[in-house]
């Protein structure tokens, strides 16, 4: 927990003498107390002393990439570029970027910073491929690289024989990797949906995740309803919408993150 409010900081609610700095100014004993208190009143008292001691002043190391918090920050190679608009850091820093190559995904792996630094608000990250070799540039995404080697879907826009995204905190490896994969449909018991009244699908997707979906009915459009903690889609019978005594034909069309399309027909009696 921090005791100080940073220079870069615009919230308002901070109540503070100084920004929360005290300075150690004398060889004596400075003596704090804190007092948390919770929304239901509850509080908690936290005392200790803080020795004040002559020290020498410690030099800091050579920064060959320093970002102001001032200023609007952007760091250009001849395969990255990250670009952080004014307002947009909390404190000024020493900027690292680090690359490894790789085989497995179209550009090498790129680490923003070596440790992290929260964003107010986004920044732009630019990647350059190694390996352009898809026709759909819609199909490439930028992913972020977790410490453990698993990879998190970001998306982007191409531009530039690279991939552009947004990201909100530096301090993690990314990499343009892509999704030619379309979503998976399955039709949950369909010899059961008129008795039951209701028709549920299953619907996954192996990278990008789903982005739209769309169900109809005899042309008409029908509302399938999503829990966001499942795959289950489900819509449940609307006689306004559907003929009884015919046949209705089903049509439920799903796009990922990196517009591959899959589409489900099923006929039954109602």
């Amino acid at each position: 927990m921090k005791s100080f409010i940073e220079p870069g900081s615009t919230l308002k609610f901070y109540e503070a003498v100084n920004n929360g700095f005290i300075d150690i100014n004398e060889e004596r004993d400075y003596r704090m107390r804190y007092e948390l208190e919770d929304h239901n009143g509850n509080t908690l008292v936290y005392s200790f002393v803080v020795v004040g001691q002559q020290q020498p002043v410690a030099k800091t190391d050579s920064c060959k990439n320093f970002m102001p918090w001032t200023l609007h920050n952007t760091f250009v190679d001849f395969d990255f570029m990250l670009d952080i608009p004014s307002g947009n850091l909390y404190n000024s820093f020493c900027f690292s970027h680090r690359k490894t190559g790789s085989t497995v995904y179209y550009s090498d792996i790129h680490r923003v910073n070596d440790s992290p630094v929260p964003l107010h608000q986004n920044a732009t990250v630019w990647i350059k491929l190694n390996a352009d070799t898809l026709d759909n540039k819609q199909q490439y995404g930028i992913v972020e690289i977790t410490e453990t080697g698993n990879d998190n879907w970001i998306g982007g826009t191409y531009k530039r024989n690279g991939m552009e995204v947004s990201i909100r905190e530096l301090g993690r490896m990314y990499a343009v990797d892509s999704d030619t994969f379309p979503p998976n449909i399955v039709p949950v018991n369909p010899e059961k949906w008129v008795a039951s009244r209701r028709i549920q699908i299953r619907l996954s997707d192996n990278k990008s995740g789903i982005s739209a979906f769309k169900g109809t009915i005899n042309g008409k459009f029908v509302l399938f309803s999503h829990d966001m903690k499942s795959s289950l889609y489900t819509y449940r019978f609307d006689d306004s919408r559907l003929e009884k005594g015919k046949t209705q034909e089903l049509v439920f069309v799903a796009t990922d993150g990196a517009g591959n399309t899959t589409e489900y027909r099923y006929a039954f009696e109602y």
